[in-house]
């Protein structure tokens, strides 16, 4: 299994954690060293607390719930990936189908949107929650303002249109 997810050679797997760590739009101590043990343990994965100089006493980030989004958002990254490279290795173990890197990166894409769409919804449509909809706000907003063409940070949870043409969730250049 680890194998299959973190070490194997083949493009789903490498292709796919390129593009999870291209789109972590925080500090980059922050992305963990990669293992099956934090892929199967994402669920209760913890950030380590920044410590602004070597040497000195670690602390908590100042704003807990900015920490709660950016956890958040790193179990979302490492639990889609991981699915999605199970998901394309029984296609290609099974049916025999190869994948091109440019088919991984779109289907990436697709399930990271649609777990974006699926937040949206349920903060604004079945919650209704202000502390969901701040986390999913928190979990989001600093991936979709690397966009070149940044959308309303403040409302973009309420716009229907924020996913649509060139705002879909793309991988920095």
């Amino acid at each position: 299994m680890e194998h299959v997810l973190i070490h194997c050679r083949a493009p789903p797997a490498s292709t796919i954690w390129s593009l999870a760590h291209q789109l972590w739009p925080h500090a980059p101590q922050l992305w963990p060293t990669l293992s099956l043990g934090i892929v199967l343990g994402c669920g209760a994965i913890h950030l380590p607390n920044q410590d602004p100089q070597p040497g000195a006493t670690p602390h908590p980030q100042a704003n807990p719930l900015s920490n709660r989004g950016t956890k958040r958002l790193l179990q979302i990254l490492i639990s889609e990936s991981a699915h999605l490279i199970w998901v394309l290795r029984c296609e290609r173990a099974i049916r025999d189908k190869h994948h091109s890197t440019r088919e991984i990166q779109s289907r990436w894409l697709q399930a990271i949107n649609t777990r974006l769409t699926e937040d949206k919804i349920t903060a604004t449509r079945i919650k209704r929650d202000k502390s969901y909809t701040t986390l999913v706000s928190t979990t989001w907003a600093p991936v979709l303002s690397r966009d070149s063409d940044p959308p309303n940070l403040h409302n973009w949870i309420y716009n229907r249109e924020v996913l649509v043409g060139r705002r879909h969730l793309r991988p920095p250049p």
